[in-house]
């Protein structure tokens, strides 16, 4: 797990505010900056066919790069008086179009980078971690990374051209907007002030199975003019790119100093109605003939509207687009997709008569969940699922879909010839705005009925910090012979000593529940871990998977905050999370009753996100409560 510590840099000038049908430059931003976890050092020449291909460098990213903070996240950024904040759940992912072309024909990874301070002549030190890929890259609100000359296929005297004719971003789900004016996406260009390449955004109205845009709204062309400059932005980067043939790790082909130029494009601006859902925007090369049409725009192999000979040496394909995707909205403006959250049922024997499950789980931002839809089962060589009304049970089918009610009607009786495993199926769930939500898993762990020992089935080990003390649990879902437990620890993944043994149930089916704590005092300002091995009667013994927990000295301090405190109408929070999770955000009045609920979805590091039933609520003090996977964290506020 990694700890992200963060500050808040804002750059002010003077706003320029444009009409609501024109696009808006945008020229004052809020930045969350953070240290960088990861590393990678390696020694490589520069890139082929580049000036530097002769000369041998030394490769640093990430935290081999760096001591400070520096990898540079957008939060927000103001137009004419109003704040449009970086929707962290919006789900979205990026997809790169290419099209070979006479000088590009393979996946070249093509990238420009934030130079670290501790670059040297021989050190390519890069304040990013290291990412090759660039359909990851961009998935994100990253603005000290990106692409240089994204549309370029030709004319770039250092080899940095590409093949990539179309770059989509797509919303899982979709998204629909109550106010399209105030609802919208920004790009952000690499550049000189008052020179930023001009480049053709459409929405996405329809995609596939697949995710693959079948239908647009009408292309925007947005002009150079239409940029803002932002100052004091200056970045030193790198250019690097790596070709899979040929080249190993991604390796330099130029570097340089330039600023940062921001725009900002509504649903308004492209033609979307309020309350209709898109999933998605499209970018294109300038150079798409001012002639074509939403239909056009759908087959980007049609070197007709795609031209394959796009040249980096004119405004048409040089964009040196900042990796930053996504929805940017006013608060409470956009409705996205309900979240659907993965179960475990605990184990249960493949002798097992029919029991009934857990009820499927889903929140959704609109507030109603429609239906269910059950996506896949499993084979019935594994069991069969059942939906039961009034002791009648009829075996679900895949792409059934069940009411809010029926979820809590299924049952599963597993096969007493399986010989033990997981069942999983996946659902899915929509909402009163037919808007879909992401697949989850529900899974059930099937145990073959043997005569001889059966091992410990371990479901989850979680540990979390509270002030010095490390609070460390876990569940069986079966046990056997099992004769005790033992937590261990190290400060460096590699050597670990007991600190704690526990004794085991030994014998049951049902599962159990174990918690005990571990003293933090000499591991301040150090990453530790810890692993389980969990030993039976026999004395033969096996391990957990690696736990890792990074400390500060601030450990007995929240990590989570909120702002401003008292408020009125917005609540503002930030959460730091270790992965990718969907988490519970909760207020609780000073009676202890939950008043307002709301799953959101998170990405790695940290997050800024609106709390989205603080408005809603009645004057007084509560405690805002963030449930992630590993701990629970309280903070108190007032509205007013």
């Amino acid at each position: 797990m990694k700890t992200t510590y963060t500050t808040l840099a804002t750059l002010i000038i003077l706003v320029m505010c444009f009409g609501a049908s024109a696009q808006a430059p945008v020229t004052m931003l809020n930045t969350t900056s953070a240290a960088s976890a990861q590393s990678k050092t390696y020694n490589a020449t520069g890139a082929n066919a580049s000036s530097f291909s002769s000369k041998t460098f030394t490769y640093k990213f990430g935290a081999a790069a760096q001591a400070t903070d520096h990898v540079k996240q957008l939060d927000s950024f103001t137009i004419g008086g109003e704040t449009y904040s970086y929707v962290q759940n919006a789900n979205s992912y990026v997809k790169l179009r290419r099209v070979n072309n006479t000088v590009v024909n393979t996946n070249r990874q093509l990238l420009w980078v934030e130079k670290a301070a501790s670059a040297t002549d021989k050190t390519i030190a890069v304040v990013n971690p290291y990412d090759e890929n660039m359909e990851s890259v961009f998935s994100g609100n990253s603005l000290s990374q990106g692409t240089d000359n994204l549309f370029a296929n030709q004319g770039d005297g250092n080899g940095n051209n590409n093949n990539i004719e179309r770059l989509d971003v797509i919303f899982q789900g979709g998204i629909i907007a109550e106010s399209n004016k105030k609802v919208g996406f920004a790009l952000f260009e690499r550049g000189a002030d008052n020179a930023h390449d001009p480049f053709v955004i459409a929405a996405i109205s329809a995609v596939d199975v697949d995710g693959n845009p079948t239908a647009y709204g009408n292309p925007l062309r947005v002009s150079a003019t239409q940029w803002g400059n932002i100052p004091a932005s200056t970045i030193n980067y790198y250019v690097v790119r790596r070709d899979p043939a040929t080249e190993p790790n991604l390796r330099m082909s130029t570097s340089g100093t330039q600023n940062i130029g921001g725009v900002f494009v509504s649903l308004n601006d492209l033609g979307v109605d309020t309350d209709t859902k898109i999933y998605g925007y499209s970018i294109i090369a300038y150079d798409l003939p001012a002639s074509a049409t939403s239909a056009n725009l759908v087959d980007y192999t049609n070197s007709n509207f795609f031209p394959t000979n796009t040249s980096s040496a004119t405004s048409q394909g040089g964009i040196d687009l900042i990796a930053l995707t996504g929805v940017l909205s006013l608060p409470q403006q956009v409705i996205l997709p309900p979240v659907a959250n993965n179960i475990l049922m605990p184990a249960m024997l493949n002798t097992a008569p029919q029991t009934g499950l857990l009820p499927l789980e889903a929140i959704a931002a609109s507030g109603t969940i429609a239906y269910y839809t059950i996506e896949t089962i499993s084979p019935t060589e594994k069991g069969t699922l059942y939906l039961c009304t009034n002791n009648n049970c009829i075996a679900v089918t895949e792409g059934q879909q069940l009411t809010p009610d029926q979820i809590n009607q299924l049952a599963f009786a597993p096969n007493a010839a399986y010989a033990g495993g997981e069942v999983v199926f996946y659902y899915n769930a929509t909402d009163s705005y037919n808007q879909v939500s992401n697949s989850a898993s529900y899974t059930i762990p099937v145990i073959a009925q043997t005569f001889g020992p059966l091992p410990v089935i371990l479901t989850s080990f979680n540990a979390s910090a509270d002030k010095k003390t490390i609070r460390l649990s876990w569940h069986t879902a079966q046990e056997v012979n099992s004769s005790y437990f033992e937590v261990q620890r190290s400060n460096d993944g590699k050597t670990f000593e007991p600190v704690a043994t526990l004794t085991a149930a030994g014998k049951l089916t049902g599962g159990a529940d174990y918690e005990t704590t571990d003293d933090l005092f000499f591991y301040q300002n150090s990453n530790v871990f810890y692993r389980l091995k969990m030993v039976d009667v026999d004395g033969k013994s096996k391990y957990s998977t690696v736990l890792m927990l990074k400390l500060n000295t601030t450990a007995a301090a929240s990590t989570i905050k909120a702002w401003p405190n008292p408020y009125s109408t917005q609540l503002n929070t930030s959460v730091q999370s270790n992965t990718n999770e969907v988490i519970k955000i909760k207020l609780i009045n000073m009676e202890g009753k939950t008043v307002a609920e709301n799953a959101v979805r998170v990405q790695k590091g940290n997050n800024t996100l609106l709390v989205p039933a603080a408005a809603g609520i009645t004057k007084g003090a509560y405690i805002l409560q963030i449930v992630t996977g590993d701990k629970t964290e309280n903070v108190r506020i007032i509205k007013q």
